[in-house]
């Protein structure tokens, strides 16, 4: 095996590491020892920090160690209504999904990094550790954190959110760019009650702006009943406000919004009487 794979026992080292390492440090579940270690970087295998592989519910509450592999997470995911796990599987292809760990993909330059847009649907937080000190953040501050760059040596340990009711349906979907690096994903949840629409939730995430909420899209689906129509109409409304959010229009980028939100709205609503 490579001497650039470190495989620390807690998280205390495991801080340290990253400390010293910052960005060269990349932390994946299992190492095959064919595995030719990136240029610069240094992989740490972190199967055996106990504390960063286990999914736990504590009454209402589910809390999931970043150490945790895609794999894993589309398999074992509980009390988020199959939102994570359809999320994992669709992110990750077969061929890396048990290698990819929670926190690559809490990384702003991941190719995985639509991870966090259900996470902003479930109004996560996300526990951190630096060699000082422990805090526990929201999703949407750690990612405006993580996008200017954490503190040395700071990492995420685990991210936690409220059980979701049976009520609650929810869908997810990711569109890759065509012909170039970057994704769009979208992220729903709502319920019905004689195929209305209550209560909806839509966060979606662009090739140039963050997890963020659709509010407007929300309102325009929120008490109709499920067609296709009111799926059009939402999926519209979405792609023009989160596209005013970004520093340029986008077309191309707004048909990707477009679609994303559409299929997370039919998935949902296939199955509705009526």
């Amino acid at each position: 095996m490579s001497n650039s794979v470190l495989t620390p026992k807690t998280i205390s080292e495991l801080v340290k590491i990253v400390a010293r390492k910052g960005k060269g440090a990349v932390l994946v579940s299992g190492v095959d020892p064919a595995d030719r270690p990136v240029a610069g970087k240094v992989m740490v295998d972190v199967n055996q920090i106990t504390a960063l592989n286990e999914i736990s519910v504590a009454k209402d509450r589910v809390v999931i160690g970043v150490g945790i592999n895609l794999g894993r997470l589309s398999r074992e995911a509980v009390g988020e209504n199959g939102l994570l796990r359809q999320a994992a599987s669709l992110i990750a292809n077969p061929l890396v999904r048990n290698r990819v760990t929670l926190a690559q993909a809490l990384d702003p330059d991941s190719p995985y990094f639509d991870i966090t847009t259900p996470l902003v649907l479930l109004d996560a937080k996300v526990r951190m550790q630096s060699p000082t000190a422990k805090r526990t953040v929201s999703i949407r501050d750690f990612l405006d954190q993580a996008t200017k760059g954490l503190k040395k040596g700071e990492i995420a340990v685990a991210v936690e959110f409220s059980k979701l009711a049976a009520t609650q349906k929810v869908g997810f979907f990711r569109v890759a760019r065509t012909g170039g690096k970057g994704s769009v994903s979208a992220a729903t949840r709502m319920r019905f009650v004689r195929n209305t629409a209550l209560d909806p939730e839509i966060v979606v995430s662009s090739l140039t702006v963050v997890p963020l909420r659709s509010k407007n899209a929300e309102k325009e689906i929120a008490g109709k009943a499920a067609s296709e129509a009111s799926i059009k109409g939402a999926a519209s409304v979405a792609a023009e406000e989160i596209g005013s959010y970004a520093d340029k229009q986008n077309p191309y980028e707004q048909t990707l919004i477009e679609i994303a939100v559409a299929r997370t709205l039919r998935d949902i609503m296939e199955g509705t009487p009526g």
